[in-house]
C-alpha cells in the first residue's frame, strides 16, 4: 500500500467515524456533496452557454441561419 492510499483510508475512515457518531456532521458532508454537484453543473452550463465561448457560438449560429434559410424558403413558396 502506498503513502497516497495510507492517508487517503486514514481520511476517509476518520470521516466515517465523525457521520456514525455525530449526526450533524453526516447531514453536512450530505451538503457538501451536493454543493460540490451544484458547482460543478454551473461550470458546465457557464461553459457551455457564455457568450465568448466560440464553438457554441459556431454552433448556434448554424442553428440561426439554418432557420433563416427555412424562413425564407417559406416566404418564397407562399
Amino acid at each position: 500500500m502506498t503513502p497516497f492510499n495510507s492517508i487517503l483510508l486514514i481520511i476517509v475512515g476518520v470521516v466515517g467515524y465523525m457521520m456514525i457518531i455525530d449526526e450533524n456532521f453526516a447531514t453536512y458532508m450530505t451538503l457538501v456533496f451536493k454543493m460540490m454537484k451544484v458547482n460543478i453543473e454551473r461550470l458546465f452550463w457557464m461553459a457551455k452557454y457564455h457568450p465568448n465561448n466560440f464553438i457554441t457560438t459556431w454552433i448556434r449560429n448554424r442553428e440561426y441561419d439554418r432557420i433563416a434559410r427555412e424562413l425564407q424558403q417559406e416566404l418564397e413558396n407562399k
